[in-house]
């Protein structure tokens, strides 16, 4: 991890994103961002992709009681850690009265109740309606920002330009 995250801190990064399809790093990562002082904004297990919004059940998971052993244990975990910011439900959940389901959300909330510190919960990554992209039904309160991407080059000018989501009133 040590190189990849020295690459990050040269590029100008101070937060890296754990993203919700995945699982949370190793004490390494974890490690490694504290003593460089990156922040990290760590999603939670969930994914657009199989929580309802494109494919899946919004039932997901289907083991709630596993669902929330796991945000326990990943809470207890990384409550050590000081580059820990933001925690995040899910990768690209939608819409905001399904996903995360109300289970899966009770149990963030008591993870997030029951731990030693504070910390800035961001239920999605991204919402703007179905496919992403519509700022009309973009809510600050539930999702960092409208859409997802981009996955081409950028332009230096694009950088100045502000993201509607980091608004977040959650911030």
């Amino acid at each position: 991890y040590r190189a990849e995250i020295a690459l990050h801190v040269g590029a100008g990064f101070n937060a890296l994103r754990v993203w919700g399809g995945g699982v949370a790093e190793k004490d390494e990562f974890y490690e490694i961002c504290d003593e460089y002082g990156v922040l990290v904004y760590q999603e939670l297990s969930g994914t657009g992709d199989n929580n309802g919004r494109w494919a899946g059940s919004y039932d997901w998971p289907l083991d709630q009681a596993a669902y929330k052993v796991s945000v326990f244990d990943t809470m207890l975990r990384l409550r050590k850690f000081a580059s820990l910011l933001f925690i995040g439900g899910g990768n690209e959940l939608y819409p905001s009265s399904k996903s995360p389901n109300s289970l899966a959300r009770a149990a963030i909330t008591q993870a997030l109740n029951q731990s030693e510190r504070d910390y800035i919960f961001v239920p999605s990554s991204m919402d703007g309606g179905i496919n992403g992209g519509n700022n009309s039904e973009h809510v600050n309160s539930y999702a960092l920002t409208p859409k997802d991407g981009p996955y081409t080059m950028l332009m230096p000018y694009h950088f100045a330009q502000r993201n509607p989501g980091l608004n977040n009133e959650n911030l």
